[in-house]
């Protein structure tokens, strides 16, 4: 029985301004209109690892897992184009799956559930679709169509160069970003040993 106190993390992307508060009105808005108001107790993400739980003691060798993985990576454009839907009732802005992106999600996924010895909710045959979370499951069923209705062709488009991915922790109140891992440190720093 471990001693140490165990957290609930997840890996995700946290988008830039103003695309960070372009979300957060589309979420208080799916809160005032539909009465959907768990999106807007996040920040504003994109998942990469969904929530897990570990040992308080194991957040060092985490930071670090995360740091080595996201050093390897080149940074790259991420965009937005318009909205999606599951059918569980929620409602996303749809983020692009290019090829860095899916690069990114499996050289991360992977390693780190065989490091941790974790294991996924979801089975390996389940698609990564990139998305940040307008309505969330709270979202009524007889107002989902409604809300479907008016985001289905709502246009939407954003572009940003990512350049880090986040760790995040649940401090038992909200989610705080503990720390943003940046991309291609690796490759950069090969460059300045080799002048």
């Amino acid at each position: 029985m471990s001693t140490y106190k165990q957290h609930l993390y997840f890996i995700g992307i946290i988008p830039p301004e103003p695309i960070y508060s372009d979300i957060k009105e589309f979420q208080q808005h799916v809160a005032d209109k539909y009465k959907s108001k768990e999106a807007l107790r996040h920040p504003t993400h994109a998942t990469l690892i969904p929530p897990f739980r570990l040992d308080e003691s194991r957040q060092p060798e985490l930071v670090k897992f995360i740091e080595n993985i996201a050093a390897k990576q080149d940074k790259f454009e991420l965009a937005i184009d318009g909205f999606g839907s599951f059918t569980t009732g929620v409602i996303y802005a749809a983020i692009l799956l290019s090829d860095p992106l899916k690069k990114l999600e499996k050289e991360l996924t992977h390693p780190f559930y065989k490091k941790f010895g974790l294991t996924k909710e979801k089975g390996p045959s389940h698609a990564f679709i990139p998305h940040i979370t307008i309505g969330y499951k709270d979202l009524s069923p007889l107002v989902f169509p409604q809300a479907w209705e008016e985001f289905k062709s709502k246009l939407y488009r954003r572009k940003w160069m990512l350049k880090d991915i986040a760790l995040l922790r649940h401090n038992g109140k909200e989610w705080t970003v503990i720390q943003k891992l940046e991309l291609g440190t690796a490759k950069e720093n090969e460059l300045l040993l080799s002048f």
